[in-house]
Order: C-alpha cells, then sequence, then structure tokens
C-alpha cells in the first residue's frame, strides 16, 4: 500500500470532526460575523472564530526530533492545526485581535510565522498580521521546515519521493492560511471561562548525581541523589461558547508535550490525537481543541518516568489502554472536574490587550552549540496577552519549568497560561542549576540562565503593566 493511500485510510479511520476530505480544511459551519452587532454592544464585545486544518504531509517525510534519520512510513493518525480568532469592539469603534493557531509539529520557525502572516494580510481586510502567532506541541513524529537545518542529520536531498522541509512549510503555509482566513470570517458573539484542574501528565526528567552532575532519564543510577527540578499537575483551560452558552471549543495547557510514541516510524500527532478524540466524545464532535505547551524544556510525558514505570506498564495492561489513551483520561477528567462550575462563569464582556514584545536577549556560548539552526533572538518575538482575569505569555523556547514557575508567581492575573515554543525556535534555555549540572538539554543552547532572567522579568512587566 502506498504512503498516500495508507494515510487517505488512517485518516478516514481517526475521523477528525467535520471533514470532507482527508485533507480539507474543516470548521464549524456558522453564518458569516457582522462586528458590532450582536449581545453585549455596550463595552467589550468578544468575537470568537475557529478552524482546522489538516497538515499530515501527503508523502513520505523525515521524521524530527530523535538523533536518528526516521523516513515515515504511514500516518498513525493527523496532524493538525487548529486556529481560534479573537476579536473585542468596544462602544467607540475600538478593537483588539489575535489569531493562535496550535500546530502538531516539533517547534515553529521564524521565517514559517512570516511568511503565514504575510500569505494571511494578502487576503485578509481589517486584521493586523502581526497579531498572529503560532506554537508547537512538540511531536517527534512530524516533519521540520527547513532544509539543512540539522547540518544534514535528516538529509533526503538524494530521494525526490520524500517531501523535503521546504515542501512541507509551503504545504504547511497553504493549508494554515486557509484556515486562518476561515477562523477570522466565522468570527461570532460570544464568551469565555476559564477552569483550573489536575491530571498528572509530565515528570520533571533530569536527576542529579551525588557529585553534582546531571542527566536525563538517570533516576535508576547508581549514584542518584535527586531529581533537578519540580514537576507541574496543574491542567490550564480556556472555554469558549457562542451566545447560546454553548460550547465551541476549549484550549488546554500543560507542561506534558506529545512525547509520549516518538520512536515510531508513523507520522503522528502523539497523544494529543487521543485527548482530542476523548474530549469530542463526550463534549460534541464539533468541538474545537486547541493544545497549548507550557514551561516544559526539562519535562517528559509520565509514560518516561522511570520509577513507577513497571507498574504502569501493568496497569494499561489491566485497563486495555495505552499509555496515550491514559493521559487522554487523565486530560478528560480535568475537563469533567472544572465543567460544572465553568459553565456558570462565563464571561461576556471582556478586556482583551494584546502585545508584541520583541526583546533583545543576551546569548551565551555554551559548552557546546545546539545541533540545529536556532532564530536570532536579536530581537526575540513573544506575545503577551490579557483577556479577562487571564495572562497569556509565549517564547521561543523549550523552557525549563523554573522560569515558567517564577513567571506565575509575580503576575497579576489570576491563571497565566505560558505557551513555549511559539513565534521562533531558539532551543533549549535551562535554569542556572540546571546549566551547573550539565547533560543534555543543559549544555548545548543559544540562551543560558541571563537570557532567561531578563525573559522572566520582560515578560512579567508586560504582562502587569496590563493590569495597570
Amino acid at each position: 500500500m502506498t504512503h498516500r493511500r495508507k494515510f487517505i485510510k488512517q485518516v478516514a479511520a481517526a475521523g477528525i470532526a467535520g471533514t470532507v476530505s482527508p485533507f480539507a480544511v474543516f470548521q464549524k459551519q456558522q453564518s458569516p460575523a457582522v462586528p458590532g452587532q450582536g449581545f453585549n454592544e455596550e463595552g467589550n464585545s468578544l468575537y470568537v472564530g475557529w478552524a482546522v486544518a489538516d497538515i499530515t504531509p501527503e508523502r513520505p517525510v523525515a521524521l524530527i526530533g530523535q538523533l536518528h534519520k526516521r523516513i515515515s512510513e504511514s500516518v498513525q493518525d493527523p496532524l493538525t492545526a487548529t486556529v481560534l480568532a479573537l476579536e473585542t469592539l468596544d462602544s467607540q469603534g475600538g478593537k483588539e485581535q489575535a489569531v493562535m493557531v496550535s500546530c502538531d509539529v516539533i517547534y515553529i520557525r521564524a521565517q514559517t510565522q512570516k511568511k503565514l502572516q504575510n500569505a494571511v494580510a494578502k487576503r485578509l481586510d481589517g486584521f493586523e498580521p502581526a497579531k498572529l502567532f503560532l506554537n508547537a506541541t512538540h511531536t517527534h513524529t512530524a516533519p521540520g521546515f527547513i532544509d539543512g537545518e540539522f547540518y544534514g542529520l535528516y538529509d533526503t536531498s538524494d530521494n525526490e519521493n520524500i517531501m523535503k522541509p521546504s515542501e512541507f512549510e509551503a504545504f504547511f503555509i497553504e493549508r494554515v492560511a486557509d484556515a486562518v482566513v476561515s477562523a477570522w470570517g466565522n468570527r461570532k458573539p460570544g464568551g469565555f471561562s476559564w477552569g483550573l484542574g489536575n491530571a498528572i501528565l509530565g515528570h520533571n526528567r533530569r536527576t542529579v548525581k551525588s557529585n553534582g552532575t546531571a542527566r536525563m532519564y538517570g533516576v535508576n543510577d547508581s549514584d542518584f541523589a535527586h531529581y533537578e527540578g519540580i514537576n507541574d499537575n496543574r491542567v490550564q483551560m480556556l472555554f469558549f461558547w457562542d451566545r447560546n452558552k454553548e460550547l465551541t471549543g476549549i484550549v488546554l495547557n500543560t507542561v506534558a508535550t506529545a512525547q509520549v510514541t516518538d520512536s515510531t516510524n508513523h507520522i503522528s500527532a502523539d497523544f494529543y490525537h487521543e485527548v482530542r478524540q476523548t474530549i469530542r466524545k463526550k463534549y460534541g464532535e464539533d468541538i474545537f481543541v486547541f493544545i497549548q505547551i507550557g514551561a516544559a524544556g526539562d519535562i517528559t510525558p509520565v509514560s518516561h518516568e522511570y520509577t513507577y514505570k513497571r507498574a504502569e506498564v501493568v496497569m494499561l495492561k489491566r485497563k486495555g489502554i495505552s499509555a496515550r489513551q491514559e493521559l487522554a483520561n487523565r486530560v478528560l477528567q480535568a475537563v469533567d472536574e472544572v465543567m460544572p462550575v465553568v459553565r456558570d462563569n462565563i464571561d461576556e464582556k471582556v478586556v482583551f490587550k494584546h502585545t508584541v514584545a520583541k526583546v533583545e536577549l543576551p546569548v551565551k556560548n555554551p559548552p557546546s552549540p545546539p545541533f540545529y539552526f536556532t532564530d536570532s533572538v536579536k530581537p526575540a518575538e513573544f506575545h503577551v496577552l490579557r483577556l479577562g482575569d487571564i495572562a497569556m505569555a509565549t517564547n521561543p523556547f523549550e523552557l525549563f519549568i523554573d522560569y515558567g514557575i517564577s513567571i506565575k508567581a509575580q503576575s497579576k492575573a489570576i491563571l497565566t497560561f505560558l505557551v513555549q515554543l511559539s513565534c521562533q525556535h531558539s532551543g533549549y534555555l535551562p535554569s542556572e542549576r540546571a546549566a551547573q549540572g550539565g547533560g543534555y538539554s543543559a549544555e548545548k543552547y543559544l540562551v543560558g540562565p541571563e537570557g532567561g532572567q531578563k525573559l522572566v522579568d520582560e515578560t512579567v512587566k508586560r504582562i502587569n503593566q496590563m493590569w495597570n
């Protein structure tokens, strides 16, 4: 069976809600919005639009994320890009905007985001393209965007049957631009609510030895001393509702990257595919599920954690489910936990602010440079948003959790959503203690702890300015 035929068969089996064909952009069908009309005409009215693009490659690709070349053999489940378009209009005609795109890829490249902004600018009037930003779920079973960015590690230039990263980028931009235009055109009056739940999804993967050095996954070493950092088992959620208070979509923010089955030769969105399926089965097949990954540079899914791994495997067999489904079930339980209260706390009049920040971060010479091209941090781009009592802030790194906790603790927002691997890709950003311990993820970097502190300070400053 050819790669394309396998893809068609498996996408059909996966059952993405609303697809017309395996390669179609799909969205919840709505009539066009008329800004300024609808409920809450006084004050700030919120308009919400959704769409999803299927970004699954139509040919074999090199799968990025392991330190050896893997060529995709089939499609385990489809890759998608979910679009959330937001706009507020006040009684004087003032407006604020944002278009966010969550992508089943390993990272976002600065050039890719810029190309998408340019493509959208040609097709949308009244939208400021700089207010569009992308984030990645960090699946290791998807292609990259730039030819040669890993210094030949994943080179496939000798095989014309394999889709090159640059070809995937063009394909990606075309599909996602269509979805952005669709989501923006589908803006309708709506409201939002927020929730905070719990789910054990991620685990700190860095361990410290008795001599003070560190490495990943060393808990079973005889000289193991302690874990280097903490975990974060919170699930942060945003719920969006239509004018009839019917749920249209959910934003899920966790520290668990899409790396449960990251070593296969199959294209896959990893366990977030099961997350979407599980939520839609419970709450409606047309519900949009938007994934954000918080500060998770030193975090791995709990399926990789060793202490309880043997027992977890036995428990999965007893339950008759996969590790991916187990994590999806935990996310669903977190959603279920808060759903009764978020339905009763929908904000229809909101304060919405969006700042696009560009800050120069100091570059530090690490023990060894990253094994891939990094996007410049001279300057680095990040976005800061306020939506009611909630703040959201992006960053272009695999950001260690210490920085995330520091930002959240100093934020004036009731709840702060951090979104890593957004706008560009500038590698790991290790904490001070991680850089001292060394080891993978803390020795190959562009920006070190000094730059990490500046990122924290600049992010907190911009968040808190929105409450002044």
